[in-house]
């Protein structure tokens, strides 16, 4: 039925996770829902499609988890398995400004004018988002390298140069081919149509 989610350069069970949560950024509930039963029956999991839809928070905020939250209760129904809370490992926080810098310096070629902005401008709010950025970004039960993959993919829909940059440079430095981004581009115009396919 839905051909453009057949194995490719990513599974079947990647891309229904990615577009379920790229449906969920957009609020558009009803596609996210069906393929919220698509991704289930590819074999991902309530907390794979949890902690993925979570990682879009940093991009367009809580908006995507109250979207999100029904794409979750229904794969709980379908699966009939309310699953417990994994165990958390500990991940490092950030509590200086200097620190914040430093992993930004890590993760950009050079300082980016958004960041310093916020260390100019929004201290309190450089640390706290730098923690929930680093929080929704690690490796769980979804890679980092489809989380990216979908930012880079909310972006291509939204039209957004500068995430679309920050998040496919991302992608490929974990490993994102060619061919991988053009699967994406492929699912952004399943979702928005031919001017995903422009945007990149």
């Amino acid at each position: 039925m839905h051909t453009l989610l057949e194995d490719s350069s990513l599974s079947k069970k990647e891309k229904s996770l990615l577009v379920v949560g790229l449906f969920a950024a957009r609020r558009e509930e009803q596609a996210m829902l069906h393929f919220t039963e698509v991704a289930i029956d590819a074999g991902n999991t309530v907390h794979e499609i949890a902690e993925l839809i979570s990682a879009t928070i940093i991009s367009r905020g809580i908006p995507t988890w109250l979207s999100g939250i029904d794409a979750i209760s229904k794969a709980i129904e379908l699966t009939g398995i309310a699953e417990s809370t994994l165990e958390t490992h500990r991940i490092s926080t950030f509590s200086t400004q200097e620190e914040c810098v430093s992993y930004y310096q890590s993760e950009f070629e050079q300082l980016p004018k958004w960041i310093q902005y916020l260390v100019d401008y929004a201290p309190d709010t450089l640390l706290k988002y730098s923690n929930l950025r680093t929080t929704s970004l690690r490796d769980g039960v979804v890679s980092r390298y489809l989380k990216e993959l979908l930012l880079y993919a909310i972006n291509l829909c939204d039209q957004y140069p500068k995430g679309i940059e920050i998040h496919k440079s991302n992608a490929i430095q974990l490993g994102a081919t060619d061919t991988v981004l053009q699967d994406i581009k492929t699912i952004c115009i399943y979702a928005v149509g031919i001017q995903a396919f422009f945007n990149d």
